[in-house]
């Protein structure tokens, strides 16, 4: 991955909301993203459905540290 500025989002939900939310990134795969994802968008010469399933595994991998893990 190239350096990018990074963003923080501070996220205040409660436990159940998150739960729920973990099992929808859960649920959400590659085909999902190339599915919904503009075919002629691109960031940094990427197409829009790989940069939009580097970030559900971003986030996935941010839940599971935060005690999120529904795998």
């Amino acid at each position: 991955m190239a350096t990018q500025d990074v963003i923080t989002i501070p996220f205040d939900m409660p436990r159940n909301e998150w739960s729920a939310f973990a099992q929808f990134c859960k649920r959400v795969d590659y085909g999902t993203c190339t599915r919904l994802a503009s075919p002629t968008t691109t960031y940094n010469g990427r197409v829009e459905g790989d940069v939009m399933w580097s970030a559900v595994c971003m986030l996935q991998r941010q839940l599971a540290e935060a005690g999120f893990a529904p795998r």
